[in-house]
Parts: structure tokens; C-alpha cells; sequence
């Protein structure tokens, strides 16, 4: 056997371990998404079948019917999607423009402050939640989307703010210097040109603000009294009670809320890997 075949033999070898592991990377991600699905399609005679079973023999759409006529699914759904949507748009405001300010500002305590925001960021979520409370409650804002979504920017934006640093300390300040000499002022050259370039790190950031929001279970359940603002991670309990469960329908009410996830993260995909990877590279 020449060198030239074991080489072939060993490539191909690498790749089919490669597609392999992934293979298996996939379907170890994808199970639980598939078995909320089969068991929303399912009857409740179906559902305790001994031994369990992926495909349903008599498939229903009964238990979606259930969730989004009679349950306050759609109530919850329309405040998580508001909710999660200003905490993101406001997160990508502030903690953009301070991580701006952070990339490319010289001042006293720059590399402080900015390692400051990094390490709020580990603090535990319950330490957060009581001096939160008191705050909202003073100012009104208990049982508002206005104050769960102030509270989830709590949340996200120190991260925020961080990434969008690195990603403005990736791009050359030479570039707003150019346009700058070329007539533009030191705003229209963060908006014409910059923002264009960071398009997709903008919307990687965005994104991971978005889906904090929507995720976040326990302040949404500690700000929120009524369905005019709770989330979808609190109505989720509403199938669920002392001695029963109804796995139908929770599955189902788990499948509608995994939707919107899944549909921004197959529209803007490209520009959340572009965003990502931008980030790992310092020009």
C-alpha cells in the first residue's frame, strides 16, 4: 500500500468519524424536540403506553385545540414576544452604546468598569431578586411588561454590553478615521459605516438577549401576578396541578413556545454564526 492510499485511508477515515460525531451531536439534540412533538400528537390513552412509542397510532391536533382556545397560552405567548422584544432592542441600545464607549474611549477606570459588568454577570439570579422586587414595587411596576422587561435587561445586558465591546474593538478605528477626513462626523461614521459592518455580531447579541428573556422563569414568577404579564415559562404551570398532569397539553404548550425560538434562529442563522465568529477575530 503507497503513502498516497493511507493518506486517502486516514482522511477518509477522519471525515466519516467527523459526520459521525455529528450525526449523533444532532439527534442527542434534537430527541427531546422530537418526543415533546410525538407526545403532543398523542391521545392520553397513548401517552403511558408500556413500552413507549414514537409514533402515534391515532395522532391528534386535539391537545393544540386545547392550549389555544381554552388556556392563556396566547395571552402569554403576546407578553413573552413584547417582553423578550424590548429587553433585546433596549439591551442592544444601551449595552451597545456602552460597549462602544468601552472600545473606544480612553478614561479612568475603562478596564475596571468593564470587568465590573463581566462579574455582576455571575452573580446568583437570587440575589438579584429581593433588592429587584423592592425597586419595581416602589416605582409601580410590579405585574408589568414594562418591569419584567426592565429586569430581564438587568439580566442580559452586562454580557451584552461585553460582547458589543469586542466586537467594536475589532474593527480598525482607522475606519471611522477615514470617514471622518472624508466629512462624516464621528455618528454618521458609527452608523454608515461600523454598524453595517457589525451587522451580524449585532444580530448574534440580539438574539442571545431575545431568547434570556423569553427562557427566564423565576423573576418572571416573583414580577408578575396576573396573565396581563406573565410569560410562557410561567403559564406552562397552568396544566399542571397537585395530583395531575396533563402531558398532552404541556407538551403541546411546549412545542408552540419552542416555535418562535426555532423560526429566528432558522431566518437570521447566517448572521448568528457571521456574528459569532466575528467575535473570535481582533482586526
Amino acid at each position: 500500500m503507497t503513502s498516497k492510499q493511507k493518506k486517502l485511508i486516514r482522511r477518509v477515515t477522519g471525515d466519516a468519524l467527523t459526520y459521525l460525531l455529528l450525526v449523533l451531536a444532532v439527534l442527542l439534540v434534537l430527541m427531546p424536540l422530537a418526543w415533546i412533538i410525538s407526545t403532543s400528537l398523542k391521545p392520553t390513552t397513548e401517552i403511558f403506553d408500556k413500552p413507549p412509542h414514537w409514533i402515534p397510532y391515532e395522532a391528534t391536533l386535539g391537545n393544540y385545540v386545547t392550549v389555544l382556545t381554552e388556556s392563556s397560552i396566547p395571552q402569554a405567548f403576546l407578553n413573552s414576544f413584547l417582553v423578550s422584544l424590548t429587553a433585546a432592542v433596549l439591551a442592544l441600545l444601551l449595552g451597545g452604546s456602552a460597549g462602544y464607549a468601552f472600545a473606544r474611549f480612553r478614561f479612568r477606570g475603562n478596564k475596571a468598569l468593564s470587568l465590573f459588568m463581566l462579574v455582576s454577570q455571575m452573580l446568583p439570579l437570587t440575589v438579584l431578586m429581593i433588592p429587584m422586587y423592592y425597586m419595581e414595587n416602589k416605582a409601580g411596576l410590579i405585574d408589568t411588561r414594562i418591569g419584567l422587561a426592565l429586569a430581564h435587561l438587568v439580566i442580559c445586558m452586562p454580557l451584552v454590553t461585553w460582547m458589543a465591546r469586542g466586537y467594536f474593538k475589532g474593527i480598525p478605528r482607522e475606519i471611522e478615521e477615514a470617514a471622518m477626513v472624508d466629512g462624516c462626523t464621528m455618528f454618521q461614521s458609527l452608523v454608515r459605516i461600523v454598524l453595517p459592518l457589525l451587522r451580524p455580531a449585532l444580530a448574534a447579541t440580539g438574539i442571545y438577549a431575545f431568547v434570556s428573556s423569553w427562557n427566564e422563569f423565576a423573576l418572571a414568577n416573583v414580577l408578575t401576578r396576573t396573565m396581563n404579564s406573565r410569560t410562557v415559562p410561567i403559564a406552562l404551570n397552568e396544566f399542571s396541578s397537585f395530583f395531575k398532569v396533563d402531558w398532552g397539553q404541556t407538551m403541546a404548550a411546549a412545542a408552540l413556545i419552542s416555535l418562535p425560538v426555532i423560526v429566528v434562529f432558522m431566518a437570521i442563522q447566517k448572521q448568528f454564526v457571521a456574528g459569532l465568529a466575528s467575535g473570535s477575530v481582533k482586526g
